[in-house]
């Protein structure tokens, strides 16, 4: 009996055994699995992998990475406060673990996206004054003197004194002012506040960012005759910035054939993806190499990062493609060759309430922080100029069926169309009169059953509004378009420049006829001007250009323009802000209403079948 028990005793812990051991192996896979998927960009796949390691193995021994990248997943997608929360709930519950700086790190990060800055240079601090890894300190630490030199404001530099008075953090504000006072204006005084820093503390931790400045504080009246082109290392940017920076050359290569004064040398760089890495990356090569001025990459975070390294570097520098509002403000020496969000709203409802006589709108668009600007800026124009936005939907990253937002607003032209007509009748009518009558009409009359049609039925034209205005990207057409047909709203089609996607328009024209979207760049085929250009970079550079190396070629030849032997990095942002309209083969460039943000846009209309300039 004794030996039965303990053979059935062994069966069962080896069976026990055997599952802990499968579990293992089933979430280390999954682990490995959301790394590969996070390495490859695919940030929704990795944030479910992710969290159901979390729900199937709550014990498992990659517990606290996964939550790391969970939350890493989450703010990669945009959604900051739920990242926000998988790291609150990583502090209070793994207040030992390795990760613990990697997740304060991550908080910093995701604090100044929110424009947090305060909150995003304690998390930094925390991390300098308690990590054990020396290159994410170090990091941290250049990060919080990013932060406090160009976010943060005198009296919340002293609110964080209150709780740091340890001799590093009050050396970095010395330092921090002491830049402040050169950019300023008042060189003299901000270089000999440097000099008795370096002189007092000649091995404090920022001891060395301190010599830099003084080096860089000259940067301005540097003259180069070489211009230094960023390409981006990241899977799905490569092939984009490659072709911008073929375009580039191309338009060197012509204009030293024309004009050997204007010969210039181009370097180029490759950034790996990561926030703020631009920084790491790119200064030994400004400070080795000293360029006129920067270009590129097309990624927005190292964008952002290379517009303020250019505020303190004082380096003309060009952002191809970004289109985040406030990009150029970050630094008088940035320049945005895309349009933001908010001109693009405001160019395309102006031309739709005042050259197309359009009233009443639609909205629909993506929640992100493009989405949410664009939107705005179209809505309160078309306020300001007259009109009535009358219904306003939003639709995620993962999105493909949008029959809310549609019914929605198709619902809501119905209402337009009976709210007219009812106010024209009589006027002393209000909006509380009207809606109860209008859901009578609905059920009663335009959807009864004496006519057989369900009120989800679409036989029946929703003709209200004027204008639907979506704002998409180039993979959303194939959901967006056969959606808006279907619901049966009769009005003109208004978009973004994420409908410039001509194979996409091709494949849709069924849906998209009339459709009329704004777009920076935009170039007629046919055109004498591009076919010769066609013909002279397939000779020269042995390949067909597509649409980014026209936009390439298009920068290179606008910032050559303004280039002369000897012009120093102030003089050229001078000259590159102040100059005449620049006419592309297939984008114009010429600053407005914003500071060195172009303001050139096009009008586009596909009709039968064709994409056709309209304005």
């Amino acid at each position: 009996m004794l030996r039965e028990f303990r053979i059935i005793l062994s069966l069962l812990l080896l069976i026990i055994t055997s599952q802990v051991l499968t579990a293992q192996q089933n979430d280390s896979l999954m682990f490995k699995n959301g790394v590969s998927q996070y390495e490859q960009e695919r940030y929704q796949n990795a944030e479910r992998t992710f969290y159901q390691i979390l729900k199937e193995y709550p014990a498992s021994h990659f517990l606290t990475a996964t939550k790391l990248m969970l939350a890493k997943s989450y703010y990669k997608l945009g959604e900051y406060r739920t990242a926000l929360i998988v790291c609150n709930n990583f502090i209070e519950v793994h207040k030992e673990s390795a990760y613990l700086d990697d997740v304060h790190f991550l908080m910093g990060t995701i604090y100044f996206r929110e424009q947090k800055y305060q909150d995003a240079a304690e998390e930094w601090l925390w991390v300098m004054n308690n990590s054990s890894d020396s290159r994410l300190k170090e990091k941290a630490g250049d990060y919080v003197f990013q932060t406090m030199d160009k976010f943060l404001t005198e009296k919340e530099i002293n609110d964080l004194r209150k709780n740091h008075t340890d001799e590093t953090f009050v050396g970095l504000m010395d330092i921090v002012q002491a830049q402040k006072l050169i950019r300023s204006g008042q060189r003299e005084k901000g270089t000999q506040e440097l000099e008795n820093f370096i002189e007092k503390y000649p091995y404090h931790l920022y001891a060395d960012v301190a010599r830099q400045l003084l080096q860089q504080s000259a940067g301005s009246s540097i003259a180069s005759n070489s211009i230094l082109l960023l390409k981006s290392g990241q899977e799905g940017s490569r092939a984009i910035s490659n072709a911008i920076t073929q375009g580039f050359f191309y338009a060197a290569y012509e204009m030293a054939s024309r004009d050997p004064s204007k010969s210039i040398e181009l370097d180029t760089l490759t950034l790996e993806p990561e926030v703020l890495s631009g920084i790491e990356t790119t200064m030994p090569v400004l400070e080795k190499n000293q360029p006129l001025a920067v270009v590129g990459p097309i990624d927005n975070d190292e964008t952002a990062t290379l517009a303020l390294l250019s505020r303190y570097e004082f380096y003309p520098y060009v952002s191809p493609l970004n289109s985040q509002n406030g990009l150029a403000a970050l630094s008088p020496y940035a320049f945005q060759i895309n349009p933001d969000a908010e001109i693009k709203g405001q160019f395309l409802a102006k031309y739709a309430v005042q050259e197309l006589g359009f009233k009443t709108f639609a909205i629909l668009a993506p929640a992100d922080a493009y989405g949410q600007t664009i939107a705005r800026s179209f809505a309160e124009t078309v306020t300001e100029n007259g009109g009535e936005v009358v219904e306003q939907q939003w639709y995620y990253d993962d999105a493909q069926d949008l029959s809310r937002q549609f019914k929605a607003i198709r619902k809501k032209g119905f209402y337009i169309t009976f709210r007219d007509s009812a106010r024209a009748a009589d006027s002393t009518l209000s909006d509380v009169d009207i809606q109860a009558q209008f859901k009578q009409y609905m059920t009663d009359i335009l959807f009864s059953d004496e006519g057989g049609r369900d009120i989800d039925s679409t036989q029946v034209p929703s003709t209200g509004i004027d204008g639907l205005f979506i704002a998409t990207y180039p993979e959303y057409i194939p959901y967006i378009a056969p959606q808006f047909a279907f619901h049966n709203i009769k009005c003109t089609l208004l978009g973004n420049e994420g409908w410039n996607d001509p194979d996409q328009l091709m494949k849709q024209r069924a849906y998209l006829d009339g459709l009329i979207y704004v777009t920076a760049g935009y170039y007629d085929p046919q055109a004498w001007e591009y076919k010769a250009f066609l013909s002279r970079f397939r000779q020269q550079m042995h390949e067909t250009p597509d649409m980014y190396h026209l936009l390439g070629y298009d920068i290179g030849k606008w910032m050559l323009g303004h280039y002369r032997p000897g012009i120093s990095r102030q003089e050229f942002r001078d000259d590159l802000e102040k100059g005449d309209l620049y006419k592309g083969i297939l984008e114009n460039i010429k600053f407005g209403s914003k500071p060195r943000v172009n303001s050139q846009l096009n009008i586009i209309k596909f009709y039968l079948g064709q994409i056709l300039k309209v304005k």
